[in-house]
């Protein structure tokens, strides 16, 4: 991140950080874009709590991204909750595809709980919101559910743009970055698509729900060409065609995160 601003925020908890296995999802871009969502949709009195839990600090957008350390996980042995490795052959999301040390279907409830607690430690209340926040945004990206033996994708290497990647890295960054506009550029695409009905509909359900959408959405991420039952092989090129498919979903799925991300912050400070 650009500033150290959780140093003001839980000095002790980042006194305890060290740099371990990558887990991005989104990239910082798409962080970025699903927690602006979030944040325009607080009600006063939860972002009232959310600034004072946050001790003045920072708005959602600014502390999105945390959870990766720059890249990194922050907590040790936390990566396995930025996501579950549904196999693409199941109908849904279960719990038996759950790391022993939780995954983010698991450790969202567990954030949850955690925030919600007025007994909690206002520390552990604190940490408790930035993984929320994250791991919200996490669930939403197809590739932190969907894997096709692959690790989700990071082990099935393609060319985009004139440069090596994996499938994974292209829906966390790739396709993001590549669009028009930035930040600012996908929120214009965005918002269109919170409608009345459409937030209504994305308001219904839990995590576990999250979760079956992302594997779907996984399910076509991995088709090539574009909607078709051929798994996309290592090496494939990735053209135009599968960026004009792909973008649409990913804009839903960001959409989807800040609206759910929203509810779930209001939720918590009623």
């Amino acid at each position: 991140m650009s500033r150290p601003w959780a140093a003001a925020v839980v000095p002790a908890l980042l006194a305890a950080l060290v740099v371990s296995t990558p887990a991005r999802a989104w990239g910082p871009r798409g962080h970025r874009v699903a927690a602006r969502i979030a944040q325009e949709r607080l009600t006063p009195k939860a972002r009232t709590a959310v600034h004072d839990l946050l001790n003045r600090g920072d708005t959602l957008v600014d502390i999105a991204g945390w959870a990766d350390g720059d890249g990194h996980d922050a907590v040790p042995g936390s990566a396995p909750w930025h996501y579950v490795n549904v196999p693409l052959t199941a109908r849904r999301y279960d719990s038996r595809y759950d790391s022993e040390r939780g995954c983010v279907v698991s450790k969202i409830h567990h954030f949850r709980k955690v925030l919600t607690d007025p007994k909690a430690p206002r520390r552990d209340r604190q940490r408790a919101l930035l993984f929320l926040v994250h791991l919200v945004e996490d669930v939403h990206q197809p590739l932190h559910v969907g894997d096709n033996d692959d690790r989700g994708g990071n082990r099935t290497q393609l060319q985009f743009e004139g440069r090596g990647t994996n499938l994974h890295k292209l829906w966390d960054s790739d396709l993001i970055n590549a669009a028009r506009g930035g930040d600012n550029g996908w929120h214009e695409r965005i918002s269109p698509l919170l409608t009345p009905d459409n937030v209504a509909a994305w308001s219904k359900g839990d995590v576990e729900l999250w979760a079956d959408e992302s594997l779907q959405d996984a399910k076509k991420a991995y088709a090539f060409p574009p909607l078709s039952q051929r798994s996309i092989p290592s090496g494939t090129i990735i053209g135009n065609d599968y960026v004009a498919f792909a973008t649409p979903i990913i804009a839903q799925r960001l959409a989807q995160a800040g609206v759910r991300l929203a509810n779930e912050l209001n939720a918590a400070f009623p």
